[in-house]
């Protein structure tokens, strides 16, 4: 891929940004909603751990583009981990919140809507660090002629 072909791309391939950011959200939504019925939602403290879900989302980007990532895969990919710490945040928040209400008597300590804002602030950060930089890396191995296999759920 040259840069004459790079300025051809579009900024986003949106089928690759719905399929790398969909297939983890399902796996890792659906982990932390079946836990947390089964009476465990402390696994929402595991969302930290979650956002590592963001490299695989970055490669699944480039594998899924089929040679076409966009004319800054780095961006495209950072666009990608943001969307996904963005979710794994909200799931936090919104499922702590209900599951693991305040105690009144705790003043001055953090509840579980403040984690969830921060889980949600340090994942869309985090998440586009590692996203984009793998999106970066996989699109630069793709030009030099390697192929880029998709990481799947199984």
């Amino acid at each position: 891929m040259n840069q004459q072909t790079m300025t051809n791309q579009p900024f986003l391939n949106t089928s690759a940004f719905i399929r790398s950011v969909a297939m983890w959200v399902i796996a890792w939504g659906g982990t932390v909603a079946f836990v947390s019925y089964q009476g465990q939602p402390g696994i929402l403290c595991l969302t930290p751990m979650a956002w590592l879900l963001a490299v695989p989302v970055g490669l699944n980007y480039v594998a899924f583009s089929d040679g076409k990532p966009g004319r800054n895969p780095f961006l495209a990919g950072a666009l990608a981990g943001a969307t996904l710490g963005l979710i794994f945040g909200l799931l936090a928040w919104g499922l702590g919140s209900y599951m693991m209400p305040a105690d009144p008597n705790e003043v001055g300590k953090l509840g579980m809507r403040e984690i969830g804002l921060i889980f949600t602030g340090g994942g869309i950060v985090i998440g586009a660090l590692l996203s984009g930089m793998m999106a970066r890396v996989a699109a630069a191995r793709q030009r030099r002629g390697h192929t880029i296999r998709a990481v799947t759920v199984q």
